[in-house]
């Protein structure tokens, strides 16, 4: 196992072999050098130190015993090398005073490694490397480093590991090791040199590795500083000898800075990475470009807002039309001669949310709209504190997410209605409640089965950290949506009360189906008329539907300075003057947005500008001015955020007419 490292080798017409023949030479690579001094063959002294022992000599029955089981090793994966200590400790057991029982000792040490038994796997690879220098001590020595690393000893661990790089013959052993100095360098946060083991791990990698070494080693990148990266290309040291693309460091070095320089919009980094690494970049190369000339540049154009839309999931697609609809109609857009200018992204389904927001941003938005959806609401709120530009979110961020004087909140969760609603059915006496529809977010606070799930779920059982669960609030049930619904499913906990929390679809479903004695209740994402007798929840002026007759809100429902009637009636005429339905709750929501939007950016100079000092004075500006706004909105009684980030806002509910 001494020596230089060695690369695949060829036939004599130059083609690779078959991986089962590459195998085979690898464990015979193995066998051959720990049985080296059968034939006289010896190593000499590594690195000035002392002089390596003669590889192991054995018996030839403990040779021929021992070969096939290495050769099965070497080719296995983790699972079938666990299955051979058995015959590895009966072979031990057999030729315990064979020279060879040391090298079945440190493959029981590499696979009490793999179970994750690290002092085990220590004490035998010290048994080895106890008995002198040798090619077989130094596999132990890569056992041992690799359980101190996994011990949480990088340090440590890298001291033992650093002297055998490129000193393994065998494949196998050359990945293990390579893995775990890295990995070593990493956690002792020795950048340079965990870069440079990285191109050594890249070039070593067998072919049929290579791939996934290239992933790992990629992921690795985004945990190292952003300077020891620019100082490696730089420095050219993730070169090597070794041009070729797919063992060079190089590409995926800059593959790495390229997206560091667009989520920064770094201009100068943009530059060096095309003066120092143009050919590594692909794919990020024209973006790369337009980033250095300057087309993606933050720049302010009157009076422009962005709007970024999500694709992620069919629930956030259809949030982001009505939403989309919602702000058109805040903006004025649909008015003739409307001042407003709107651009719109979405995150690409699985995309860079700063990607998208940076490309708003370079299209001139001085105010963002973001949100449909916690996740994105979430990475919403942190470009904003980024890049101090005011952000409006559609629905509420992770709680730590909102601290920040860009970060503005205009939604609510939608879980909040749900709660307001199964309360007052437990007031009236319509208990057990069920819940029945409702998107992931409200089944995780309700600590349910996501709908989809099969059957119902009890809403008493444990949620995610934080939330409480609607059990708290009387439901006892919480039945999906999916599929046709089943009225059988309310009988055995005799539901009296039932929320409504799905889509139009899901509730005419469950109205059409339930018994006359239940008590309805619908939730604000319910897009249906509201039966009489059944409670519907409000905010501000929403739901923006005609009062039904005889409708009249509990005592100490609803928000006490509530627009009156009139008001809501107006609202909903001008809406429907170019909609054909009532507003949805996100639209409602995407209006309020797209009206205080409409109060940060109205003021603002008339003339674009790309100054970064300018940019950034007109983007506080127009924090300021939503800040301290007042007008008419749709989603609840106060008039604006009243100098705060949260938009302030009371839930009720109000009776429709007569009961069913």
């Amino acid at each position: 196992m001494g020596g230089g490292a060695a690369r695949p080798r060829r036939g004599a017409a130059g083609q690779r072999r078959p991986r089962h023949a590459r195998a085979a030479a690898i464990a015979a690579a193995a066998l051959l050098a720990l049985a080296a001094a059968t034939a006289g063959a010896g190593c000499g002294a590594q690195d000035g130190g002392a002089p390596v022992s003669p590889a192991l000599a054995g018996s030839h029955a403990a040779q021929a015993e021992l070969r096939p089981l290495l050769s099965r090793f070497a080719n296995g994966a983790r699972a079938e090398r666990i299955a051979l200590e058995p015959e590895l400790l009966a072979f031990r057991g057999r030729h315990a005073s064979d020279d060879l029982a040391r090298v079945a000792t440190v493959h029981l040490a590499w696979i009490a490694l793999e179970r994750g038994d690290l002092r085990r796997a220590e004490a035998l690879a010290a048994e080895v490397d106890a008995a002198g220098r040798s090619a077989v001590g130094d596999l132990a020595r890569v056992i041992r480093g690799a359980a101190l690393r996994r011990s949480g000893k990088p340090r440590p661990a890298f001291g033992v590991l650093r002297p055998l790089v490129s000193k393994m013959i065998d494949a196998y052993v050359r990945a293990l090791l390579n893995e775990e100095v890295t990995a070593a360098a990493m956690e002792a946060g020795a950048w340079t040199q965990a870069i440079e083991l990285m191109s050594v791990w890249l070039r070593e990698a067998d072919d049929d590795r290579r791939a996934a070494v290239r992933a790992q080693i990629g992921a690795q990148l985004r945990e190292v500083p952003i300077d020891h990266l620019v100082r490696a290309l730089r420095a050219g040291r993730a070169t090597g000898e070794v041009v070729s693309p797919e063992v060079d460091l190089r590409s995926l070095l800059a593959e790495r800075l390229a997206i560091v320089a667009r989520e920064r919009r770094d201009v100068a980094l943009a530059k060096e990475l095309l003066d120092r690494a143009d050919a590594a970049l692909g794919t990020q190369r024209d973006a790369i470009f337009e980033l250095a000339a300057g087309a993606g540049a933050a720049r302010v154009e009157p009076p422009t807002v962005g709007l970024l839309l999500s694709t992620r999931t069919a629930a956030s697609r259809r949030r982001g039309v009505e939403i989309a609809a919602g702000v058109a109609h805040g903006l004025g857009l649909l008015r003739p001669g409307a001042d407003a200018r709107l651009v719109s992204r979405d995150d690409g389904g699985e995309g860079s949310v700063d990607e998208a927001l940076n490309s708003l941003t370079a299209e001139g938005a001085a105010v963002l709209i973001a949100g449909s959806d916690r996740e994105q609401a979430t990475e919403a709120a942190k470009f904003a504190r980024t890049h101090a530009i005011p952000v409006l979110l559609v629905h509420p961020p992770e709680p730590a997410a909102l601290d920040g004087a860009f970060v503005f909140v205009v939604g609510e969760e939608p879980a909040r209605s749900i709660e307001v609603l199964a309360a007052a059915l437990a007031e009236r006496g319509a208990k057990p409640v069920a819940l029945v529809g409702g998107d992931a977010e409200v089944w995780k606070d309700a600590g349910a089965a996501p709908p989809g799930a099969a059957g119902a779920a009890p809403a008493g059982a444990a949620g995610a950290a934080g939330a409480a669960p609607l059990a708290e609030h009387g439901i006892a049930l919480a039945l999906p949506c999916d599929g046709t619904f089943d009225a059988r499913a309310l009988r055995p906990p005799a539901i009296r009360g039932m929320v409504l929390a799905g889509d139009a679809r899901c509730a005419d479903q469950a109205l059409r189906a339930a018994p006359r004695s239940v008590t309805i209740a619908l939730a604000f994402e319910t897009a249906v008329a509201p039966p009489p007798g059944s409670l519907v929840a409000t905010a501000g002026l929403f739901p923006l539907l005609a009062a039904p007759s005889g409708a009249q809100p509990p005592p100490g429902a609803g928000d006490p300075r509530a627009t009156p009637a009139s008001g809501a009636a107006a609202a909903l005429a001008a809406w429907l003057a170019t909609h054909p339905s009532p507003p949805s709750f996100w639209a409602a929501l995407g209006r309020d947005a797209g009206v205080l939007a409409w109060a940060g950016v109205q003021r603002l100079p008339k003339t674009g500008t790309e100054d970064p000092a300018e940019v950034k004075a007109r983007r506080l500006a127009a924090a300021s001015a939503m800040s301290t706004a007042t007008a008419e909105l749709w989603t609840t009684a106060a008039d604006g955020f009243g100098g705060r980030r949260v938009l302030p806002r009371v839930i009720g509910y109000r009776e429709s007419g007569k009961a069913r």
